[in-house]
């Protein structure tokens, strides 16, 4: 088996070892993938891994030889999967790997809006401290998050991970989705009134043609002027154009975004350099246990695939 690494090096970085790949076969690794160079790889390949390099008619056409291909994510737009349904190539990916991780990002971008640690320690740091008359001070005001609600569109793994979370601070949480999962403390709501109660919104649902700008004038309308907004999932969930409005505009209090619309994005996307957005470069997925589950998966499905019992399958 000849298998291509398209992009690993976000997944892998230096402190992974990808060597049990080479127990399947022979191992190409490509820090990142350019279909304007597609040439320059072996035309044999017949594994392709990409995290989020793009897998489609040029590449299927390349690659002949091809029997699988694995996404090392959860979502899996990057790749055509009817045009490799078409071929007979089945397209596998990694749910559920960073539950915890992404949660946890969330979390911290919370608190770090309302305890603004990181500007605290710059300040001590930097002699501030050492030279205040009194024995405290603060250079924000600090705020804290029980009695609160949260507002959490999409209660899945890792919206219900951070309503958990969320609990342990004292807040309440409230919650839209597909259905009403009948969640014991927990109150199922309209996307109207989740925009008018929340004091905190958390976006944890996937994008598609429904949820696509989810987050729109209409919803940032209806917010609670103090209320803030947060994002580690699609950046495609936001309406750019009119968050820019509406943070210009103070109608919101802040935005926490780990994601964009475009990753990575161009100097001048309207979301950056706004007052009190705050942007993380889509790091929620990518603590080092996550990465360590991904790569486990990864070779899972590799025996799975040689023992004819293949895993994740999404096509």
């Amino acid at each position: 088996m000849k298998i291509l690494i398209m992009d690993g090096h976000t997944l892998f970085q230096k402190d992974i070892d990808r060597s049990p790949l080479q127990a399947f076969g022979e191992v190409s690794f490509l820090d990142r993938f350019s279909r304007n160079h597609i040439s320059e790889y072996d035309p044999e390949t017949s594994v392709l891994i990409t995290n989020k390099a793009l897998v489609g008619v040029p590449e299927l056409d390349y690659f002949r030889q091809l029997k699988l291909v694995i996404v090392t994510a959860t979502g899996f737009n990057c790749v055509d999967v009817i045009a490799c349904s078409e071929r007979g190539i089945p397209v596998c990916n990694v749910p559920a790997y960073g539950t915890y991780s992404v949660a946890q990002h969330a979390l911290a971008m919370l608190l770090e809006y309302s305890n603004q640690v990181g500007l605290h320690n710059n300040s001590v740091q930097q002699g501030a401290w050492a030279a205040c008359p009194d024995f405290s001070y603060t250079l924000t005001p600090i705020s804290e998050w029980y009695g609160k609600t949260l507002g959490i569109i999409g209660m899945g793994n890792i919206g219900s991970c951070f309503a958990g979370m969320a609990e342990s601070l004292g807040m309440q949480v409230i919650y839209s989705h597909t259905r009403d999962l009948m969640l014991s403390g927990r109150k199922f709501v309209d996307l109207d009134t989740l925009a008018a109660s929340a004091d905190v919104v958390s976006l944890h649902c996937p994008l598609t043609p429904q949820t696509d700008k989810i987050i729109g004038t209409d919803f940032l309308s209806k917010m609670k002027p103090g209320a803030v907004l947060v994002n580690t999932s699609r950046g495609g969930l936001i309406d750019n154009q009119a968050l820019q409005q509406t943070m210009q505009d103070g109608s919101i209090a802040a935005a926490l975004l780990d994601v964009l619309d475009q990753e990575p994005p161009p100097a001048d996307h309207p979301l950056i350099g706004l007052p009190n957005v705050f942007i993380t470069p889509h790091i929620a997925w990518i603590s080092f246990e996550a990465r360590q589950r991904i790569f486990g998966v990864v070779l899972d499905m590799l025996a799975g695939y040689i023992s004819g019992s293949l895993k994740n399958k999404v096509n």
